[in-house]
């Protein structure tokens, strides 16, 4: 009891100092990065972009230098200088070695990946390296976290590396602040940077268990199905932009005909789904993730559908660009251009 007792206000003293670490650290990094804003262009990681510190083993290993110099001052050994010095330049060709894994590197974020709420969205990160030496042991972290590590580039290569975050909420994503570091090739030194892309992801509403009924001017999901249950060719239509290509009538295409082939399963399956079906009996959040749902699943069938949410005309397609565009606008109902609601908005722009 006495020992716990005595462990309670060490542990106490021991977050108080973890947590004032961590405000100097978060006040010294908002003064450094005062004036930096977003990149939308590549950038290249140039000298006053990286930054260079020993680490434990460096420490260390400059301690033992200093004792070998002491030593070798106080006994007079011309062999001690010797390998005293030769062992100082082997720390300081890794000093320069680790800084140059880094300067010159060129990142950039070519594209992003959208996701449902609740998951993961994409960030996809380009490094290249235009330099005529190897870079090795590339890190790439955020607050702590790694999310890729000891990553290699031949001189000339270019890589793509896939970076995952957690989507909360529907809207747009904006991507944090990465830091990029590395410690090769013998660990005494870590050289880092950063890089923070003025790239959005964009979040679709989350998927419901339920989805969203069709309601209006379309025909249903089996209104002209074979009494038979067999999905047998039953027409074609011609192609409209956007619409899922695997389903091409080729025989169509050899006579220079852009159309698509229809199986009696899916013909005539049209679906509109509208918002105000569901308001206000249904919460906007809910109503959004059961349109979701529907969109999904109607593009999983290869139906045409449409999604409506105020008084436009449906527009009746099919395809993963036309499921990319009703998700789109779901993704982003009711929302700012910064992708929050609108008071969270005004807060941002005046921050």
């Amino acid at each position: 009891m006495q020992a716990a007792q005595q462990g309670a206000p060490v542990a106490a003293q021991d977050g108080a100092i973890g947590r004032l670490r961590a405000r100097i650290t978060a006040r010294a990094q908002a003064w450094a990065w005062r004036n930096e804003k977003p990149a939308r262009e590549p950038v290249q990681l140039h000298r006053r972009r990286v930054y260079i510190l020993p680490t434990g083993a460096g420490l260390l290993f400059a301690a033992v230098l200093v004792c070998m110099l002491v030593g070798s001052i106080n006994y007079q050994l011309g062999l001690g200088y010797l390998f005293t010095f030769l062992v100082g330049a082997v720390g300081v060709v890794a000093m320069h070695r680790t800084h140059d894994n880094l300067l010159g590197l060129s990142i950039d974020c070519s594209e992003t990946r959208p996701a449902h709420a609740g998951g993961d969205a994409g960030f996809v990160l380009r490094l290249s390296n235009p330099h005529r030496h190897t870079r090795a042991g590339l890190r790439i972290s955020l607050d702590g976290q790694v999310l890729a590590e000891d990553v290699h580039l031949q001189p000339g290569e270019s890589r793509d590396l896939l970076i995952t975050l957690p989507a909360p909420r529907r809207g747009w994503l904006a991507a944090p602040r990465l830091r990029i570091d590395t410690v090769f090739p013998l660990g005494m030194f870590r050289a880092w940077s950063y890089y923070w892309t003025a790239q959005r992801a964009l979040v679709y509403p989350a998927l419901s268990a339920t989805a969203a009924p069709p309601g209006g001017l379309g025909k249903g999901a089996g209104a002209s199905r074979s009494g038979s249950g067999q999905d047998a060719f039953s027409h074609v239509t011609p192609y409209q932009a956007g619409e899922d290509v695997r389903r091409l009538h080729w025989r169509a295409f050899a006579r220079d005909q852009l159309a698509l082939r229809v199986h009696e399963g899916e013909a005539g399956e049209e679906n509109v789904f509208r918002l105000d079906s569901l308001l206000p009996d249904v919460p906007l959040e809910e109503a959004l993730s059961r349109l979701a749902t529907a969109v999904v699943r109607s593009d999983q069938r290869r139906a045409r559908f449409a999604l409506v949410l105020g008084s436009e005309t449906p527009v009746m397609s099919s395809g993963e660009a036309h499921r990319h565009a009703c998700l789109a606008r779901l993704a982003t109902y009711g929302l700012s251009s910064y992708g929050l609601d609108p008071a969270d908005a005004a807060t941002e722009r005046r921050a």
